[in-house]
């Protein structure tokens, strides 16, 4: 049983917090970023920069200064650089990634031959941009919230994946699941099909089945849409009695009812029993009413679907 406040948040780390993961110290990490950028390059250059062999004689040493056109958040400096870098380009750094930046602020400087410059500026660009776009609706959402004990995170709608993860994490959110293979969520086509087989008792036959993965997984979290079923998945973790954090996933329900679910759990004394993560078409306009209910996660498709890029640019000096 998890007997006070702090604990919960503390689970609700554990459970959802992998962005600590996601810097050059981690091999895995490393791998993933240069197996994305490499693509991205080759997908990019092709045969060759048509462009600059057509007008470009020589690859002159230039300088180029990344400029901020909008405010927010800036985040993926350290996988820029990193891949910049490889490109035989000096590149410093005047923010680092969680800075809030202005208008017209200096980001970063570029140093090294002009071709280069120019064949890696769109993937440099791309990157940035989204991941700080991200992380600048993420904080607006952390910011809130601030007076609440709820927390924000992403969820799988991702596009870049790790990039995204990691610039809501550079935002002040959670990262969630990375992938299908890091933790388990039942939702509503895995139930669908144990009804077929267990009727009434699919939610306990999900759950049980669950049990034989927890020492896999990160977490155990189960989907449901009514307060009964949150009931039965409670009582369902309280018996198992698992050694990870369980959760459950208040899909779709209006805040009123999840303020409901979250009652009816403390009289039936199942509350500590799990974790509480409210779901599906929540926006910036009604979320701190979420946020009300007292639920410990409020998870968003939207931060990593539908992001919108923080505007910037790069000058090629003379």
């Amino acid at each position: 049983m998890w007997l006070d406040l702090l604990d919960r948040q503390k689970l609700v780390e554990r459970a959802y917090q992998k962005g600590n993961k996601l810097n050059l110290n981690n091999d895995t990490y490393i791998a993933r970023l240069n197996a994305f950028f490499e693509k991205e390059y080759l997908d990019d250059i092709g045969d060759g920069d048509a462009t600059s062999k057509a007008i470009l004689t020589k690859n002159e040493p230039k300088k180029a200064v990344l400029k901020a056109k909008a405010s927010g958040i800036i985040s993926g400096l350290e996988e820029v650089s990193w891949f910049l870098r490889k490109h035989r380009l000096d590149v410093k750094c005047h923010k680092k990634d969680g800075n809030e930046i202005f208008n017209g602020d200096i980001i970063l400087e570029i140093q090294g031959g002009q071709k280069d410059i120019l064949v890696t500026e769109r993937i440099a660009l791309n990157v940035l941009q989204r991941m700080s776009g991200i992380s600048t609706e993420t904080r607006r959402l952390v910011d809130l919230l601030k007076d609440y004990n709820t927390r924000i995170a992403a969820t799988r709608k991702t596009l870049l994946r790790y990039l995204d993860k990691k610039a809501v994490f550079l935002g002040g959110g959670l990262t969630h699941r990375f992938g299908l293979w890091d933790s388990i969520l039942i939702k509503d086509n895995h139930l669908e099909t144990l009804k077929r087989e267990f009727k009434e008792d699919y939610i306990e036959a999900a759950i049980a089945r669950a049990s034989a993965f927890s020492n896999k997984v990160d977490f155990i979290e189960i989907e449901v849409t009514s307060t009964e079923d949150a009931l039965r998945a409670a009582r369902s973790f309280k018996g198992l009695i698992f050694k990870i954090p369980c959760v459950i996933m208040l899909d779709n329900m209006a805040p009123s009812m999840i303020d409901g679910t979250l009652e009816t759990l403390r009289e039936n004394n199942l509350y500590d029993f799990a974790l509480l993560e409210a779901s599906g078409a929540i926006t910036p306009d009604d979320i701190q009413e979420y946020a009300k209910t007292g639920v410990d996660v409020i998870s968003l498709g939207y931060l990593t679907h539908s992001v919108h890029a923080l505007d910037m640019s790069l000058e090629m000096t003379l």
